[in-house]
């Protein structure tokens, strides 16, 4: 009885708290603030597998291919891209 009690005091003492309304107004990101952000939080270059000029269109890259004198990369796979099924 008493861990019930105890239990329903820590969640009427929960509950408002996150209900209780904030006195602190939160300001505005500043333009400079969000560049700052943006720099540390967006990688400044591309990845090495964003820099290859990657095709969805089969045979026109097997055109390509043939015409450049390069070899056809395929990748195809059957599922979610994480193996989660």
């Amino acid at each position: 009885m008493r861990i019930l009690v105890a239990v329903a005091g820590a969640l009427v003492g929960i509950t408002a708290i996150t209900d209780a309304p904030s006195d602190e107004a939160v300001a505005p990101v500043t333009r400079a603030e969000f560049e700052k952000l943006r720099k540390e939080l967006v990688p400044a270059s591309k990845a090495a597998w964003e820099t290859i000029p990657w095709r969805s269109d089969l045979l026109a890259a097997r055109e390509e291919a043939v015409k450049s004198g390069k070899p056809l990369f395929l990748w195809a796979m059957n599922g979610h891209p994480l193996g989660c099924t």
